[in-house]
């Protein structure tokens, strides 16, 4: 999908800017996504890092309410410690399915 400078700036509904020519005469469209685009930047990556924290602790720290309120002391840390790990790695592998 390359356009020609010297057309109606249009091509395929996708507005061509002077800065995406090549230097054979034909631009790419300003839609058109840069390399730089595919790895994670340092806030996606942030933000990661505290999606997963939030999606361990949480069912961590249910479980562990749930053993003070129960008494059943091991079995809601490992039920939490369990459905917590699962969640962060379901999560995590959603997340990076667009990377991969």
């Amino acid at each position: 999908m390359l356009a020609r400078p010297s057309e109606a700036g249009l091509e395929f509904g996708l507005a061509v800017t002077p800065s995406g020519c090549l230097s054979q005469g034909a631009c790419l469209p300003a839609a058109m996504p840069s390399e730089r685009t595919r790895g994670l930047s340092g806030t996606e990556l942030i933000g990661l890092g505290l999606f997963l924290a939030v999606a361990f602790l949480v069912p961590l720290i249910g479980g562990l309410v749930i053993d003070q309120l129960a008494h059943t002391t091991p079995l809601g840390l490992l039920v939490g410690l369990v459905v917590g790990i699962a969640a962060a790695g379901f999560g995590l592998r959603a997340q990076m399915r667009r990377y991969l």
